[in-house]
C-alpha cells in the first residue's frame, strides 16, 4: 500500500510570528514565510550571518574593491583652456542657452 505524505506541520515565522505551512522540499529548514517583507529580513539575516562568517574576504573588501572603483569614475577637472574648447565646438544656440545659465559642461564655470 503506498504511503500517503502527511501535510506538513504549520511553523511560526520569525520575523512576523504567522503562522504558515513550508515548502514540502523545505520542510524543517523553513524558517520564514512566504511574505516579501520576511524574505527581504531574511535574506538581510543571511548576507550578516555571512559576512560575520568570512570576515577575512569582507574586511578589506572597501578597500580593495569600492575605494578603487570610485577613484576610476570621477571624472577630471577641466581646465579653462579645455572648457573653452568644448564651448567653441557646440552649436551657437546651445552655447548661448548655456551661457545664459551659468553653466558649463561638466559643472565648470562658464568663461
Amino acid at each position: 500500500m503506498p504511503r500517503i505524505p502527511r501535510r506538513a506541520r504549520r511553523k511560526r515565522c520569525l520575523f512576523c510570528a504567522a503562522l504558515f505551512h513550508p515548502h514540502p522540499r523545505l520542510g524543517v529548514r523553513q524558517w520564514a514565510c512566504d511574505a516579501p517583507a520576511c524574505q527581504r529580513q531574511r535574506h538581510a539575516q543571511n548576507c550578516r550571518t555571512w559576512r560575520y562568517q568570512h570576515r577575512a574576504i569582507t574586511r578589506m573588501h572597501y578597500q580593495d574593491y569600492v575605494q578603487p572603483g570610485r577613484q576610476a569614475s570621477r571624472l577630471p577637472a577641466i581646465s579653462s583652456a579645455d572648457l573653452q574648447i568644448i564651448l567653441g565646438s557646440l552649436r551657437p544656440e546651445v552655447r548661448d542657452a548655456i551661457m545664459a545659465h551659468g553653466q558649463s559642461p561638466r559643472g565648470g564655470s562658464p568663461p
